[in-house]
């Protein structure tokens, strides 16, 4: 999973943009409303990589998908405040994305891309939502419902799955932005922007 793979869903994003201005939209939103199919963003800031051999208990050392080295602190050493890890940091060829703060002295969030992708997640409380991310970008559901992925990407650590479910003109896409507020092995919390309700997921293989 490379960071080029959220090119495709921006793209949409901002095409609707600009199909917005030409239409007298306001250009000056960042997104667009609830009920439109997709959202604009602002460029994703978070570094694409695998861990080096400096990672320890206090610091992870990214070595970036350009061949650039990053020795991040684990803590933010200003406030005080620790990053958040998502997945644990078991093996060094595992794919990161990590956001930093404290001028990129420092972790945001970092995730553990292998742990999210090449699993099956169920969610534990609509067995009509559950989905499968490929490493090379591709997404699909696993039960038949309003829930057809197809593709999925990262933006600053958030997980983007591209939807396609029956409008009232007929097929319609979107893509939903879920935070990722936990992720283990074998559990996964997402959030999704519209709903605000988190939603637990468990790992069936």
């Amino acid at each position: 999973m490379r960071k080029g793979l959220i090119y495709p869903l921006l793209s949409m994003a901002v095409a609707a943009s600009l199909l917005a201005g030409c239409t007298g939209g306001q250009q000056s939103k960042d997104y667009m409303e609830e009920n439109d199919s997709v959202t604009v963003y602002p460029p994703d800031t978070a570094f694409y990589g695998h861990l080096g051999e400096g990672t320890g208990m206090s610091s992870l050392e990214l070595i970036t998908d350009d061949g650039d080295t990053l020795a991040l602190n684990k803590t933010n050493e200003k406030t005080g405040e620790p990053g958040r890890i998502l997945g644990e940091i078991a093996n060094y060829t595992d794919q990161y994305a990590i956001t930093t703060c404290d001028d990129n002295q420092s972790v945001n969030v970092a995730l553990n891309i292998n742990q999210l992708a090449q699993r099956k997640w169920q969610s534990d409380t609509d067995k009509q939502h559950g989905f499968q991310l490929e490493m090379n970008g591709k997404a699909r559901s696993l039960a038949t419902g309003s829930y057809k992925y197809n593709q999925w990407s990262l933006y600053n650590c958030k997980l983007i799955l591209l939807r396609e479910s029956e409008g009232v003109h007929g097929a319609e896409t979107r893509n939903d932005t879920l935070d990722i507020l936990k992720l283990t092995p074998d559990s996964l919390v997402l959030q999704s922007n519209r709903k605000n309700i988190p939603e637990k997921f468990h790992r069936i293989s």
